[in-house]
């Protein structure tokens, strides 16, 4: 079984490049998380993972992790760790490998994290794995700003492989701002 620190495997976020807004938007894993999954243990630093991606130029951090999820990964004392990194944190929980349960508070977020990313901020999205959740939010802000879903959809896994999952690309298909 692969074990995976935050030394061994420093995290890092892949950017959605794109010229419809000033700011960059990254997509990543959960930082600081303990646990195994598909054959890899994380037994990651949760301080070491926020200021490595401070470091790399984040802003802001959009959490979509549910808190039970965030707990069983001991992911406690995020909020904290991150405002101590200097990262501003926004939460918007989805279960895991699924989709938003109320789409008109989805479109809000999908709208502040627009204006960020117009403001030229650097927003990190993550989930467990940084791929369903995160690239479901990430094609719905490239469709906020214009692009086809399925050029969203194609977008964001040109540059995050894997991303949008299961039930996901549908939602983005039916995604309006």
């Amino acid at each position: 079984m692969t074990v995976l620190t935050s030394i061994s495997n420093p995290i890092r976020f892949d950017v959605i490049e794109t010229p419809l807004w000033p700011g960059r938007l990254g997509l990543t894993i959960a930082p600081g998380k303990q646990g195994s999954i598909y054959g890899r243990t994380h037994h990651r630093d949760l301080k070491a993972d926020l200021t490595a991606l401070r470091a790399q130029g984040a802003d802001e951090l959009v959490n979509l992790m549910e808190d039970d999820e965030q707990a069983r990964w001991q992911m406690q004392g995020y909020d904290e760790a991150a405002h101590g990194a200097g990262l501003s944190v926004r939460r918007y929980p989805i279960p895991d490998v699924n989709i938003p349960g109320d789409p008109a508070s989805f479109r809000a977020l999908v709208e502040e994290v627009y204006t960020d990313l117009s403001a030229g901020k650097t927003v990190v999205v993550h989930c467990l794995g940084g791929l369903g959740r995160s690239g479901t939010l990430a094609a719905c802000l490239l469709i906020r700003a214009g692009m086809e879903p399925e050029q969203a959809i194609k977008h964001v896994r040109h540059y995050r492989k894997g991303a949008i999952e299961g039930q996901q690309p549908g939602f983005v298909r039916n995604f309006s701002v």
